[in-house]
């Protein structure tokens, strides 16, 4: 008996039901993703836990799901969340996403806080979807802090580990023996120190004594210094009136030069005997003058030879 199925009506039948269910999730999915917002989150430490489909919560209260989790092709130091939020969700520009485990499972949900701005946040210009700004969990920062600490930890014992290593440590047992017998030669020698101690406390006296002298004597020096240039300006202004004394019995010997021509007689007379002792007193006088001079000059360039004497003239050829 042959069979009187129509295969054609079922295949039409089976093809308009694929098509149907096709059309249902169709409209299922463009309905959901009607009624949902994309958002993208940055995250910038360790997202274990986390997973696609993994909830959103907003404060506690479940407002949407993970989307899709990968590392950030511009950065590969961020991990690039994107997550799908009901419309009606207040996500502000002060919203912020955090990391929050769940229970004792290991599984990790997101979880949305702030939202007390009234501005709503946006996409950036030129950018499909909205950045929430991220900051690590707490958890997430002890568990940084615990490996930073434990680092830590490690690098110090390994130190300790060199500090007390059997070479230091025979270094440090002889240098305890030094100090030990440095300790014992200075309690053996501690009245000698004593002694030692009150000679330097006198000696320091002493030298204060003699830096104070000093600085008298250098006081007195100093006036005698001011005395003895006062001297030689006086000494200077009497070479002067000698000098013009020495001009003026030059003249008077003229005078008496003129005088002489009075007579042959007194003019031979003066010359025998009175203008030779006026031209040698001239002469000495303009003698005594330049020593004057002289002698001031000195005085001024070195006041000390009065006190020392004069300096001794440089030795010749051979004196040496």
């Amino acid at each position: 008996m042959e069979s009187k199925v129509n295969y054609t009506a079922v295949g039409a039948f089976v093809v308009a039901l694929l098509m149907a269910l096709a059309g249902g999730i169709w409209w299922l999915s463009r309905a959901r993703h009607a009624d949902t917002v994309t958002y993208l989150i940055y995250a910038t430490d360790n997202v274990t836990g986390l997973s696609p489909a993994s909830d959103v919560q907003y404060r506690g209260v479940q407002v949407g799901r993970v989307g899709s989790i990968e590392i950030d092709p511009a950065n590969p130091a961020l991990i690039r969340i994107q997550v799908a939020l009901k419309r009606d969700v207040p996500v502000r520009t002060d919203t912020v996403a955090q990391l929050s485990p769940r229970g004792v499972t290991g599984l990790s949900v997101i979880n949305l806080s702030g939202g007390h701005s009234t501005q709503p946040l946006l996409p950036a210009p030129g950018h499909r979807y909205a950045v929430i700004r991220y900051e690590p969990s707490v958890f997430s920062r002890l568990e940084g802090g615990l490996s930073d600490a434990a680092l830590t930890l490690s690098k110090i014992a390994s130190r300790v580990d060199v500090l007390f290593s059997p070479s230091n440590l025979q270094a440090l047992g002889r240098t305890l023996q030094h100090v030990e017998r440095t300790t014992a030669v200075l309690d053996a020698h501690r009245q000698d120190l004593a002694v030692m101690l009150a000679n330097l406390r006198r000696a320091s006296g002493e030298l204060s004594l003699m830096a104070s002298q000093g600085r008298q004597l250098g006081a007195q020096a100093h006036d005698l210094l001011a005395q003895l240039q006062s001297t030689a300006r006086r000494a200077q202004g009497t070479l002067g009136r000698l000098d013009t004394a020495a001009q003026q019995w030059q003249r008077a010997g003229s005078q008496a030069s003129a005088l002489g021509a009075a007579g042959t007689q007194a003019v031979q007379q003066l010359q025998r005997s009175t203008l030779p002792e006026f031209d040698r007193l001239g002469l000495q006088l303009q003698t005594l003058s330049s020593q004057l001079t002289a002698l001031s000059h000195s005085l001024q360039h070195n006041p000390n030879q009065l006190l020392f004497g004069a300096p001794l003239p440089p030795p010749g050829p051979g004196e040496r």
